[in-house]
């Protein structure tokens, strides 16, 4: 029988801890990887998104500067030059706008002048659906006013045999 104070007993003692200490990181990381297991977030496939869809650098550059184009006709106030940038798409034919749907657009964009704008996003779902982004200031950041300062809009580019075209989506009434 050996004493509490003797070598052996104190190296047994340290391993007992030694053991008690590693059995309850185990059960304390086993409950961790249970709750992981629940709480995990689920990412599903974006439904818009064509997998099957080659997307490039280019297209992107292609997109940024079409929409550049445009965002800047509208800056100098050349509307009817913005508004030749706009296209149609009926049944997969690339259409310039209709008279009538220019008329609509003319006013609608007439409305709201641009002292300044930035691209905020590039999206690229698909040939017939992509997006871009952009915000437009109205004043100068100088001016004070009453009006909100910036409005928020996107152009719909549409891809066909590897020319992107930009499409404006169909106006919106709300009560």
């Amino acid at each position: 029988m050996q004493m509490r104070g003797t070598p052996s007993f104190l190296k047994m003692k340290k391993i007992l801890y030694i053991i008690l200490g590693l059995m309850a990181i185990s059960i304390v990381s086993c409950q961790d990887s249970k709750k992981s297991e629940k709480d995990k977030i689920i990412v599903r496939d974006n439904p818009r998104m064509d997998y099957g869809m080659e997307r490039t650098h280019q297209d992107t550059v292609a997109l940024m500067d079409l929409a550049k184009q445009y965002l800047e006709a509208l800056k100098t106030n050349n509307i009817e030059g913005a508004l030749d940038q706009l296209y149609e798409i009926e049944n997969g034919e690339v259409t310039p706008l209709s008279s009538e749907r220019r008329n609509e657009l003319r006013k609608a964009i007439s409305a709201f002048p641009v002292e300044s704008y930035s691209i905020d996003a590039v999206i690229l779902y698909s040939d017939s659906d992509s997006e871009v982004r952009y915000t437009t200031k109205m004043f100068p950041d100088s001016v004070k006013s009453e009006m909100p300062g910036e409005t928020k809009g996107s152009l719909h580019p549409f891809r066909v045999d590897s020319q992107w075209y930009l499409t404006i989506q169909q106006l919106k009434h709300e009560n």
